[in-house]
This record gives C-alpha cells, structure tokens and sequence, in this order.
C-alpha cells in the first residue's frame, strides 16, 4: 500500500532551508550487539537445460557409481572447471 503526505508551504521551505547540513545521530544509539538480528540470503536457482552428451563409457560408470544424481553430480564438476579457470558464463 502506497500512502502519500502533503507537505505544507512552510515544511518545505524548512526542508529547503537544511540544504546540505549534516544529519544529527547523536540522539540514536549506537547498535554493536548484533547477535539477535536475522540475515536472509537470497539464491537463485540456476535454470536447467536438457541436452544430449556423449561421454566415455568409462567416464559415466564413474559417475553413475555414485548414485542417484550422477547428472548433478555431472554438472557440479562442470561448474568447477569453469569456475577455477575463471570462464565467463552466459546469462
């Protein structure tokens, strides 16, 4: 919900008036304790592409010997190539 408020001639001629001043934060108090605040971290989630691979028979034994998930298993490693030789990614 957006709410508006009308200022009157006379607040913005104050406004007007403070210009550049600095802002007074003495009446606040300095915060140092911030164990009780709440991060929320944000991800996004990468969008997936079937495509199809042909790989060593060799190399997919490997791969599916870990289980369900091998594919993103497959993809993790991927990602890791690219990201230790720094590679640029298309968005």
């Amino acid at each position: 919900m957006k709410t508006t408020c009308k200022l009157t001639d006379e607040q913005v001629q104050e406004l007007q008036a403070l210009e550049n001043h600095p802002v007074d934060y003495t009446d606040i108090p300095q915060t140092t304790d911030f164990s009780k605040a709440r991060l929320r971290y944000y991800t996004v989630k990468p969008v997936k592409q079937s495509i199809t691979l042909r790989i060593d028979a060799d190399v997919l034994a490997v791969l599916k010997g870990y289980g369900k998930g091998y594919q993103a298993k497959m993809n993790d490693i991927l990602r890791a190539v690219v990201m230790e030789h720094r590679m640029p990614v298309l968005e």
